[in-house]
């Protein structure tokens, strides 16, 4: 076998490395950690990746101990109709598992027994049947001769049958290896294991072999072979390095942030998924395999930032088609009645399908469709959907006026008891339904506006300003105090759970959603409050565990923070969000603390943190602020040293395309800005934030400039 296609230089060669990323990533974490520092210190317990393609309708996912996952069936438990996995000896030991490159999910699942150091490398091909693969490499490091008894363990409630030199499980999955199968035992009732012929590892060296799993098609006429199975290592490999991604927008001199950067784009066009003819951004390929307006807006707006909004404007008409006749948008109330579990979920407070309120849908839309609209620069578009978006506001007013019908005088002049998600359940009297539908509406006018319609404008803003002064005396009644001493505005009116649950949507109201000022002593109580909560340098409890860690609510909570100029703590929140993915690039939904027994929960990849993260990082560089653009507010202290590098290439932005390089000199002591003109008379100015000294710069927008900024000793915040 050639050398090539050994991976000597990971199995072999850098062992040490890998003995040092266990002690990493095993390591009891207590206390503090160091700043700035991505080192997977929070991990989850248990995570799976995606080692499918590009618009992949077989959404092949690897288990964090190597084992191919297929025929996902409803819960957040990882139920799979079927689990294959490679087993060599029954006392190997896992050392860790990682992707081949954050642009190549290659996993590469990496265990020991004795003197043997096995890879196992799984990963995706299309042609000439679309196939997950494992390639087996096995390194005695041993001076004796070593002889292995593989197997093929099949998990499964399907039917097997071994034919020649071949396994069928439930007439559609075909499984090959490059070595003869010598049988197939059964284990116990849902276990098989296809018995393979045994391999020889000589003293201080290497064997190999392949495990093809066929997914569609009749079986390969062609046996598998070494030969053929590095063929089709080698297609993987030229698959992901010509992939049509949006990469290259976005450079931090931080290699670890920019690997999750990277690792976060390939994760969203994993999970997409072509349907009627139209890409469909999906949030993960299990659990949440659909449309999900809340999760699908920031996952659209991340695809328009990297200058995919092309592509994510399919995902606004998919939105469109749910719109009823009276004028809402209506998506989840069918999840939850098909239930994500295989039964519906709890229906606490006399909840229903009939009263079933989760309107939040409807101003989540309309702020998808202007920040879309803004991002692409496309004001024609904005008129061709603006009478779908009155449509929508007038069903919001509708529902305010609902309010004052209802058995309960909480929510008068507001929005109908309904569901908040994302750590509360049952349809109560609550914000996150008020807050969102008041952003709806703020985004409606700035879209009358820009396109002209005056007097739309005027009305609305008339409906908007009632809406908005009726919620801040609501907020006066319902505010409680927390243990600390903070005055916050709990999401349920009548404060019955812990006070950072249900948080999220008040975090989206201060930005993107900019209904809540800054100074807003709402905001100010609220962020103390949440602040108190750190646990693992997050906020904990505010998701379905109250016990857990809702990994990407890092990212509103660092979007709020950055919104009030808290650089420190957004700076801070990065990096707690980067330390809570699994070292093969991509987050669980929620996971339970390190203290606790875990309980997964959601989806894994999980892309509106994919999402969370490309924005996270794109907006602590730029962000637009009204008319004016900002540059580099929250640039950690790290990414300063000598002869870094922080750019961005055409991203997205309201005023055009924005190109920009900041280069630190090589003694750290100062750096050169390059920004090029942007294409929009609209801004009103860039505004350069210096890092270090905090001294602001403004730059006329319609030139490019190059200039240079002093940058202190103390690089931290």
């Amino acid at each position: 076998m050639k050398a090539a296609h050994r991976p000597r230089s990971y199995v072999h060669e850098n062992w040490w490395l890998c003995i040092i990323a266990l002690f990493i990533l095993t390591a009891t974490v207590a206390g503090a950690k160091a700043a700035e520092v991505v080192d997977y210190a929070y991990a989850p317990a248990l995570w799976q990746t995606a080692v499918g393609l590009i618009d992949d309708p077989n959404k092949s996912v690897v288990d964090k101990s190597g084992t191919l996952l297929y025929g996902f069936t409803k819960g957040f438990d990882g139920t799979f109709a079927t689990r294959i996995r490679i087993d060599l000896a029954s006392d190997t030991q896992w050392v860790l598992q990682r992707v081949q490159s954050p642009r190549i999910p290659i996993v590469i699942t990496q265990s020991q027994v004795g003197s043997l150091a096995i890879a196992q490398n799984a990963f995706s091909v299309a042609k000439p049947e679309r196939s997950d693969v494992v390639h087996v490499t096995v390194h005695n490091g041993g001076s004796s001769v070593l002889t292995l008894s593989p197997s093929v363990l099949v998990e499964s409630t399907k039917a097997i049958r071994l034919g020649n030199n071949a396994a069928r499980i439930d007439k559609t999955m075909t499984v090959t290896a490059s070595l003869r199968f010598h049988g197939l035992r059964t284990v116990s009732k849902t276990r098989r294991a296809l018995r393979l012929a045994n391999i020889i590892v000589p003293a201080n060296g290497t064997s190999e072999f392949y495990v093809r799993i066929q997914l569609e098609g009749k079986p390969d006429a062609a046996p598998l072979t070494n030969a053929l199975g590095a063929s089709l290592e080698g297609q993987a490999l030229a698959y992901w390095k010509d992939a049509p991604l949006p990469y290259g927008h976005v450079q931090v001199p931080d290699e670890q942030i920019q690997a999750l950067f990277d690792a976060s784009i390939r994760n969203i066009w994993q999970a997409r998924e072509i349907k009627n003819g139209l890409p469909a951004f999906q949030v993960g390929p299990t659990v949440y395999r659909s449309l999900w307006v809340v999760d699908g807006a920031f996952i659209l707006e991340a695809a328009a930032l990297l200058g995919a909004g092309q592509e994510a404007r399919a995902g606004i008409a998919r939105e469109l088609t749910y719109q009823k006749a009276d004028g809402g948008i209506e998506v989840l109330k069918g999840v939850i009645a098909d239930g994500l579990d295989g039964k519906p979920w709890p229906q606490e407070s006399g909840g229903s399908e009939a009263n079933f309120n989760y309107s939040k849908e409807n101003g989540i839309a309309l702020w998808t469709f202007l920040r879309h609209a803004q991002l692409t620069q496309d004001k024609n578009w904005l008129a061709t959907v603006y009478p779908k978006m009155q449509q929508i506001a007038e069903h919001i007013r509708q529902l305010r006026l609902a309010s004052f019908k209802n058995d309960t005088p909480l929510d008068d002049g507001l929005i109908p008891p309904g569901l908040t998600d994302g750590g509360q359940n049952g349809f109560v009297p609550e914000y996150s339904n008020t807050l969102w539908n008041l952003v709806g509406l703020r985004s409606f006018i700035e879209a009358a506006r820009w396109l002209g319609r005056d007097t739309d404008a005027a009305r609305w803003q008339a409906e908007y300003d009632d809406f908005l002064a009726t919620f801040h005396r609501a907020a006066v009644r319902d505010a409680k105090v927390d243990p600390y001493g903070n005055r916050y505005l709990p999401n349920r009116m009548d404060g019955a759970d812990l006070p950072q649950r249900g948080q999220w949507a008040f975090m989206q109201a201060v930005y993107p959603g900019e209904v809540l000022e800054k100074d807003d002593p709402i905001v100010a109580g609220n962020m103390a409050m949440l602040k108190a909560t750190l646990k693992e340098e997050m906020v904990y409890g505010s998701g379905w565990d109250e016990h857990g860690i809702w990994t990407y609510l890092s990212s509103f909570f660092a979007h709020a923070l950055l919104w009030k100029g808290d650089y420190a703590a957004v700076v801070q929140q990065l990096y707690a969000f980067a330390n809570h993915a699994a070292p093969t690039l991509a987050w669980r939904e929620e996971q339970t603390l390190r203290e606790q027994p875990f309980s997964p929960t959601g989806d894994m990849p999980h892309n509106w943190a994919s999402a969370e993260f490309i924005r996270l990082v794109i907006h602590m560089i730029e962000l637009d602020r009204g008319k004016e653009l900002h540059l580099l507010e929250a640039i950690p202290g790290t990414w300063l040293k000598p002869n870094a590098v922080t750019s961005l290439s055409k991203v997205a932005t309201p005023f055009g395309p924005l190109t920009m390089n900041f280069l630190v000199s090589p003694d750290g002591k100062t750096a050169k800005l390059h920004v090029e003109a942007l294409n929009d008379p609209s801004c009103a100015g860039i505004i350069v934030h210096s890092p270090g000294t905090g001294a602001l710069v403004t730059l006329a927008p319609n030139v490019a400039h190059d200039l240079t900024l002093h940058i202190t000793g103390d690089l931290q915040h």
